[in-house]
Order: C-alpha cells, then sequence, then structure tokens
C-alpha cells in the first residue's frame, strides 16, 4: 500500500502538515520514499487516467483509484475494490 501526498497553503502551514504525517507515518512503521517517488506515482496516476481510451481499444481496462477510509478498513477496502472490478469485468465479458 503507497500514498502520494501534496501538502497545500503556505509555507509554514506545508511544514506544520508534513512534520504531522511523517510522525504518524513513523508510529504505524510507515517509511517516506521521497519527493521522487511522489512524483512517479503522480505520473503513473496520469499515464492511467490518460491513455485508458486508447488502452481500452486495444482490451486493456486500468484505472486509478482515489479513496479515503480509516486505515483500520484499507485491507478490507482493498478487496472489496478487487472483487468489484472483478465482478464487473465478468459481466462486461473481459
Amino acid at each position: 500500500m503507497a500514498c502520494t501526498l501534496l501538502f497545500e497553503g503556505n509555507r509554514v502551514k506545508c511544514e506544520h502538515d508534513h512534520k504531522l504525517i511523517m510522525e504518524l507515518g513513523k508510529k504505524y512503521k510507515g517509511m517516506r520514499a521521497g519527493p521522487e517517488n511522489g512524483m512517479r506515482g503522480y505520473l503513473l496516476t496520469f499515464l492511467i487516467a490518460y491513455t485508458r481510451d486508447f488502452a481500452q481499444n486495444h482490451f486493456v481496462a486500468a484505472e486509478s483509484f482515489e479513496t479515503s477510509c480509516p486505515w483500520s478498513n484499507v485491507s478490507q477496502l482493498c478487496k472489496r475494490v478487487r472483487t468489484r472490478i472483478t465482478d464487473e469485468s465478468i459481466k462486461k465479458g473481459f
């Protein structure tokens, strides 16, 4: 599981929010991947979102999901999304 964060606001607010997130991540054994990997994640999301129409012409389905939920529900959310994708794909003949 990974996430890309973008902090908005003035410099003081962004630095404050960043510090809080880093402390929270440390508490739950998260790791910081750095801004380069954040940019890669963003570009991958962009790539998937803007090439899906082309890909569908070649029988490839792709999507990028963005959501939020309590950390305690992440595993359940992932399982339910995977099940829903599979079920809907079968209905559509993929």
